[in-house]
């Protein structure tokens, strides 16, 4: 969870207080430590919302052959599923003479070949590459667009297809060499989605300001 909501609750317990006790001073100081409040717990709901990307996601790793509805039986990864965090995520190995080392970022994706083969060429067929799926939820992906640092010829935005839950690599036809890389960076919706506890304190400190102004409100005759 982004937010520390024992933190905000010593914050608005505390604003609290200070609302009744200030309500006896008069209006001006009060709409002063109303506008404080407000902006502090603004701040904080904003900063506990949770935006997508691929960090925390657990996703499934297979090699397809020769459409993308077939797994190709002589390639494995290692591990088959992953976490997406810090480092390397998994390893493919393709007919134990390519491996195609694999890191996610936040939002990014690179895979990095490496291989005994010289100047070798990906058989041309429907579908010829690695799908990264998700195991639970959705990806909520909105773009992908390839590097200047991929150094695969002909590897394109095209190249790249995504649905709700899976990534698809396609290279067939493509040459490649020990060394090549492929970089892919991902937009994702830009939906953020408030804690909920983030919402539930920012509905109760509200009505709590709504309270203490009406109190620190002049007389009318």
């Amino acid at each position: 969870m982004l937010l520390n909501l024992a933190f905000v609750d010593d914050a608005l317990h505390f604003r609290y207080h200070s609302i009744t006790t200030l309500t006896s001073r008069g209006p001006a100081t009060v709409n002063r430590s109303l506008s404080m409040v407000g902006a502090a717990l603004i701040a904080a709901s904003v900063a506990g919302a949770a935006h997508a990307s691929f960090l925390g996601k657990e996703m499934e790793a297979t090699y397809r052959f020769p459409d993308v509805g077939t797994v190709y039986g002589f390639a494995t990864w290692s591990p088959p599923t992953f976490t997406v965090g810090a480092g390397i995520e998994t390893t493919g190995n393709v007919e134990n003479v390519t491996s195609l080392v694999t890191d996610f970022s936040d939002t990014s994706l690179l895979i990095s070949f490496e291989t005994v083969l010289t100047n070798p060429t990906w058989n041309g067929s429907a579908f010829n590459g690695p799908v990264f799926s998700l195991t639970s939820g959705t990806l909520g992906i909105v773009s992908a667009s390839v590097d200047g640092a991929t150094t695969m010829p002909g590897f394109d935005d095209g190249r790249v297809t995504f649905t709700d839950t899976d990534i698809r690599l396609d290279w067939n036809g493509l040459s490649y060499v020990d060394g090549t890389t492929i970089a892919i960076s991902f937009t994702f919706n830009g939906t953020a989605v408030p804690e909920p506890g983030a919402l539930a304190l920012l509905a109760f400190a509200i009505g709590g300001l709504i309270v203490a102004s009406r109190r620190a409100a002049p007389a009318r005759a």
